[in-house]
């Protein structure tokens, strides 16, 4: 799609500017038999089409208190199963301090300490790990959601209003590229 500019001057010395949408026909196997298209008239179509993908405040209102309310589930969870494995890093380093004692004082062979310290330090490392992912993977789910809800209710303010650009970025987010004009 390409704009071109025609200026039309009439007898009286007024001059108008029209500005058109065509086809760039660039591509020589396939014959575009679609006409131009005023500038007025498709950034009317667009703001139509926008305003199709809008979403009420109210509504986006809503969604936010389910989202606040599901992250303040999620977090107490996550929360409760965080203690819960602290709690067992402790269980886990007295052991290995008791393991530890027993090899100092002659109880324990060497051959059985390493083993068993190796699967204390096994399972301290896997618990460590879970609890990283936990902290880092828990809401990432939330801003994505609040930055969509943005978007969607602004969508109503970018149809109706003369930017273009936003308007493009916005159609470019929604439907991709290769965009036609019909």
């Amino acid at each position: 799609i390409t704009a071109e500019n025609k200026t039309k001057r009439q007898k009286n010395g007024n001059t108008h500017h029209y500005l058109y949408y065509r086809c760039s026909r660039k591509n020589k196997t396939v014959k575009c038999i679609e006409p131009a298209v005023r500038s007025e008239l498709l950034d009317q179509q667009l703001s139509d089409l926008l305003a199709g993908f809008a979403l009420p405040k109210e509504y986006a209102d809503k969604m936010r208190k389910w989202a606040t309310a599901d992250e303040l589930t999620d977090k107490a969870r996550i929360d409760g199963k965080i203690d819960g494995m602290r709690s067992e890093l402790t269980h886990l380093s007295e052991k290995l301090q008791r393991l530890l004692d027993g090899f100092l004082d002659g109880v324990l062979e060497r051959e059985i300490y390493t083993q068993k310290k190796a699967e204390i330090m096994s399972q301290k490392k896997t618990i460590e790990e879970q609890m990283s992912d936990l902290h880092s993977g828990t809401l990432e789910w939330v801003e994505p959601l609040n930055n969509w809800l943005e978007k969607a209710v602004s969508i109503c303010s970018i149809a109706h209003s003369a930017d273009q650009n936003a308007k493009k970025s916005l159609l470019l987010e929604i439907f991709g590229l290769n965009l036609k004009l019909k």
